[in-house]
């Protein structure tokens, strides 16, 4: 094997290595944190899509917030709405 494709395949395992030790080192972080680190992976995949994205979702959170806040639409907590939403997707 020539030098150079035995350099690229130390390479390779390496970063091999690296993504597996990564990856370990990953689920040992709180949920908040993973989630923190998914959506920094997330939007530096797409940065111009995600800015897009974040702020259709804060515009919606705005216009949710407006309503419950007038009275047009009524909170109920996330076990509730994940028990109906799994009602729902049961049927």
């Amino acid at each position: 094997m020539s030098h150079s494709k035995l350099s690229a395949s130390n390479n390779y395992i390496v970063l091999a290595m690296d993504s597996v030790l990564l990856q370990a080192a990953a689920l040992k972080l709180s949920p908040f944190e993973r989630a923190q680190l998914i959506d920094a992976l997330w939007q530096s995949l797409d940065p111009v899509g995600q800015t897009a994205t974040d702020q259709a979702w804060l515009a919606e959170s705005k216009d949710r917030l407006h309503a419950f806040q007038q009275g047009e639409i009524e909170a109920i907590n996330g076990v509730t709405a994940l028990a109906a939403l799994k009602d729902q997707l049961a049927q």
